[in-house]
């Protein structure tokens, strides 16, 4: 703050803080973004020759695109553009983030049910193999009855949990158009306003992208899985039954019922590990998108989807330091460019 003061030290300037949580969540950046245009409506209004510039890092990019949204729809149903407050805006290493509704055809439709088989063989195994580990006296049944029954009534509770979430596609629907439009940065992207100030290997933006390889890796692995699954399972339960049956004679002393419990066990474990870091991976960019449906797709760039975008500057360092890429503030030419930028539109206004 104190450099940027510097190199603007000649334009008078009124400088503002807005405070936020700071909270990796799409909501609450889109309630920020909310406040965000009530002060600049607010400040405009009471200093209509001024003119505003939003300094924003980090998701704080993302607050002050969406406050220009929010201001579009209001001037909308208010005020002209020319009217209403306008300002400048900076971003500092910002990884604008945008989510969409995408077809992914029918693996959506394969997770759920993974996620739903993986549970159900978790509580079938407890029926059948938790009775044979407790060692009750004869007069002690009843415990091992009513553990059977408890389990029984967890299984169906289960599908039809599962079920009913499979198919409420209605609700996915809502949840899906609330993100999409609490990410919609808006068409005033377009104006040449905006100023993008960005890292190479920025911290902040290495770790969205692994997010999203994990999100895409995961998301198929839990497919295959699934599929493998159900086509390998049921052979040992079938060969224990011809066994059984005396239809087949192998001559192998092993418990093909027990195969079958360990497959189901591996898979069951395995798709539970898949989905916690598939839920990890999604909420690396906002935590709603842990639990959000599948059928969102994010994207993620360091500058916006723009026309007429007015620049974008990549500050490379030069020499070795310990801070981190994305304090990008911290930049010996952070606080040049911004000024730089700032007093080519102020000419530009002028001449005008």
């Amino acid at each position: 703050m104190a450099h940027l003061s510097a190199e603007l030290g000649d334009i008078p300037q009124k400088i503002k803080p807005l405070l936020w949580s700071g909270a990796n969540s799409i909501y609450v950046r889109d309630k920020t973004a909310q406040v965000l245009a009530e002060h600049l409506s607010a400040e405009h209004a009471e200093h209509p020759q001024a003119t505003q510039l939003i300094i924003a890092h980090s998701h704080g990019g993302n607050i002050a695109l969406r406050a220009l949204h929010h201001l579009q729809k209001r001037d909308a149903a208010q005020l002209c553009w020319e009217e209403s407050a306008n300002p400048f805006i900076v971003t500092l290493a910002t990884p604008f983030i945008e989510v969409h509704q995408a077809d992914f055809g029918r693996r959506p439709f394969y997770i759920r049910v993974a996620i739903l088989n993986a549970i159900s063989w978790l509580l079938m195994l407890s029926i059948f193999l938790g009775p044979g580990f407790i060692k009750l006296p004869e007069s002690y049944a009843w415990i091992v009855l009513i553990y059977v029954l408890i389990n029984f009534c967890c299984l169906g509770l289960t599908w039809w949990w599962g079920l009913r979430w499979i198919s409420r596609s209605t609700a996915r629907q809502t949840q899906l158009n609330a993100l999409k439009d609490a990410t919609q940065l808006g068409e005033r992207v377009s104006a040449k306003r905006l100023l993008v100030i960005r890292a190479i290997d920025d911290e902040a933006s290495l770790v969205l992208a692994l997010g999203a390889i994990f999100n895409y890796v995961t998301a198929h692995f839990i497919t295959y899985v699934a599929v493998l699954f159900s086509l390998l399972s049921p052979i040992p339960a079938a060969v224990a039954f011809a066994v059984d049956y005396q239809w087949l004679s192998w001559g192998l002393s092993i418990n093909w019922y027990w195969v079958s419990y360990a497959i189901a066990t591996v898979y069951s474990a395995l798709i539970i590990l898949l989905v916690g870091t598939l839920i990890v991976s999604r909420s690396v960019h906002g935590r709603e998108l842990a639990v959000s449906p599948m059928e969102c797709q994010v994207n993620t760039q360091s500058a916006p989807d723009a026309v007429y975008l007015s620049k974008i500057v990549t500050l490379v360092s030069r020499r070795y330091v310990k801070s981190l890429r994305h304090g990008i503030y911290g930049h010996e030419d952070c606080a040049k460019a911004i000024s730089d930028w700032v007093r080519s539109h102020l000419c530009a206004l002028t001449v005008r």
